[in-house]
């Protein structure tokens, strides 16, 4: 298959470029580092991004081949109190699949994030701007260099937007001599993001918390009244919990939400996933996961998950994974996925 060798040679072009990167910088006193960005003298700014590739094979339709994600970062910290960040994010760069030829027509921009950081102490940050919704973890996380699997559950993108336009209090404070981190936000305006990404927010008001009981275990809670931008004014209340464990390179991870509303006509919607990470080797993982999803139009859907990820450096990932499962057509259909992620 043509798309699946152009698919290698991307990525091979993105790893070696890679590993050179970091042997130079290892051979050298450059500044740069490998999944660190690359500061700009001494003016504060910094810059980097992330990069990722990904063949579907879905067991059903036919298969996709897609330069996913390149996303670029400027970051400005001069060690005042005010901070700033920008994620511009160009998806689908170049697709094929789907009986369609290897093209750029899909390709679109859009500002991920962009917000500023005003420092109030050492307990309280304002933050203004868009940024990524704090519902669970992997939502905070999702980039691909950062997470083990191509696909992302289901529960961290299906029930809520994943993005916020607007304003932010977030810090931690000491609780029980353990650090307790806090996020309270409101998204009540779409000039910040004129173009609305894709379901927005209409509305929200929300909080997580997430406590550090150890070194290797954290629990979160997250809650969110919203709207969102459909045509009927539905009110959608949402509750979650987080917990994940790492030890050395094990890990395992876990969340579950449950969204109620104030339509009879629409159902209250529960999901949820749990997801462990083994190490084999110094850079090879053997992943696991489970979903179980509520969906509004069809009986409750379940879907496990078993993958393969190669990390030959911290910044640089491959990935294999096979889906299966039931009454999954529509969120998380059967099928075979590989990616290529790099942190630059």
């Amino acid at each position: 298959m043509r798309v699946l060798t152009f698919f290698y040679l991307v990525a091979m072009a993105l790893s070696m470029g890679a590993l050179s990167a970091a042997a130079v910088a290892s051979d050298t006193d450059s500044a740069y580092r490998l999944g660190s960005g690359y500061p700009v003298g001494e003016t504060g700014l910094r810059l980097g991004g992330y990069a990722s590739t990904q063949v579907d094979v879905p067991r059903t339709d036919p298969w996709s081949f897609d330069f996913t994600d390149l996303s670029l970062f400027l970051t400005w910290d001069n060690g005042s109190r005010l901070r700033f960040f920008s994620e511009l994010e160009v998806g689908d760069v170049l697709s094929a699949g789907k009986h369609q030829s290897l093209g750029t027509k899909n390709a679109s921009f859009e500002f991920e994030r962009f917000y500023i950081d005003a420092l109030v102490n050492d307990g309280l940050t304002v933050r203004v701007g868009k940024f990524l919704t704090p519902i669970g973890q992997w939502n905070l996380t999702h980039a691909s260099p950062l997470v083990w699997t191509s696909s992302r559950p289901v529960v961290t993108e299906d029930l809520f937007s994943t993005h916020v336009s607007g304003l932010m209090l977030h810090g931690s404070v000491s609780v029980a001599n353990r650090q307790l981190e806090y996020r309270v936000y409101g998204d009540v305006t779409d000039n910040i993001d004129p173009h609305r990404s894709g379901d927005p927010f209409e509305n929200a008001l929300g909080a997580h918390l997430r406590y550090f009981l150890n070194d290797t275990l954290q629990i979160g809670a997250s809650f969110s009244h919203f709207a969102l931008n459909e045509i009927d004014p539905i009110r959608y209340y949402l509750s979650g919990l987080d917990i994940a464990w790492s030890y050395r390179k094990f890990e395992l991870s876990s969340e579950i939400a449950y969204r109620t509303n104030n339509s009879a006509n629409t159902p209250n919607l529960w999901q949820g996933f749990a997801q462990s990470v083994i190490p084999v080797s110094q850079h090879w993982f053997v992943v696991g996961r489970y979903e179980f999803f509520e969906q509004q139009q069809d009986t409750t859907g379940q879907v496990g998950l078993l993958g393969l990820a190669y990390r030959p450096l911290p910044p640089v990932v491959w990935k294999l994974e096979y889906r299966l499962g039931t009454h999954n057509e529509m969120l998380a259909p059967d099928g075979l996925s590989a990616s290529f992620a790099i942190l630059f």
